[in-house]
Parts: structure tokens; C-alpha cells; sequence
């Protein structure tokens, strides 16, 4: 009986797993898109640029070690993301 609630459990975690992957992926591809959606960067206030610069800053200082697949550097990632999300929603 262990046994198959034990593959069960491991069938719940491949699927929670691909959910939540999917769903980091496509918050990625809508600040994605709401950075092509601003146009040439030549055109864009100082205010913005300032932003985006901030914000690249913050993404290129990401402290991650993605090889131990800690939950602390999903959280990481996670929260990066909402952040980020929440940001170019705004229209920076």
C-alpha cells in the first residue's frame, strides 16, 4: 500500500512541478512582451530607462545555485518574478 501511495505522491509532484514551471515561464514571457511593447529604447523617458536599468541590475544579481535544486532558489526566482511582473505591468 506504501508503495502506491508513495508513486502517487510522486505523480502529484511531477504535475505540481510542471504547473508551477509553466506558470514562472509565462509571467517570464508577458514581462517579455511588456518590454517589446515600449518600443525603441531610443524613444523611452529618463524615468523608464532608469527602471529598467534597476531592474536589470536586480535580475543579473540573482545569487542562485541551481544545481542543489534548493526550494529556497525557486523561492528566489519566484519572487523575482512577481516583482518583476508587478513592475513592467506598470508600465515601469
Amino acid at each position: 500500500m506504501l508503495e502506491s501511495e508513495l508513486r502517487a505522491l510522486y505523480r502529484d509532484l511531477r504535475m505540481i512541478a510542471k504547473a508551477y514551471i509553466t506558470r514562472l515561464e509565462n509571467d517570464l514571457l508577458v514581462c517579455l512582451a511588456a518590454l517589446r511593447s515600449y518600443g525603441p529604447i531610443e524613444q523611452l523617458p529618463r524615468e523608464m530607462l532608469h527602471q529598467i536599468r534597476d531592474l536589470t541590475i536586480v535580475v543579473r544579481n540573482r545569487k542562485l545555485k541551481p544545481e542543489k535544486g534548493r526550494r529556497k532558489d525557486l523561492r528566489k526566482i519566484d519572487s523575482l518574478i512577481v516583482d518583476l511582473v508587478s513592475t513592467t505591468g506598470q508600465k515601469i
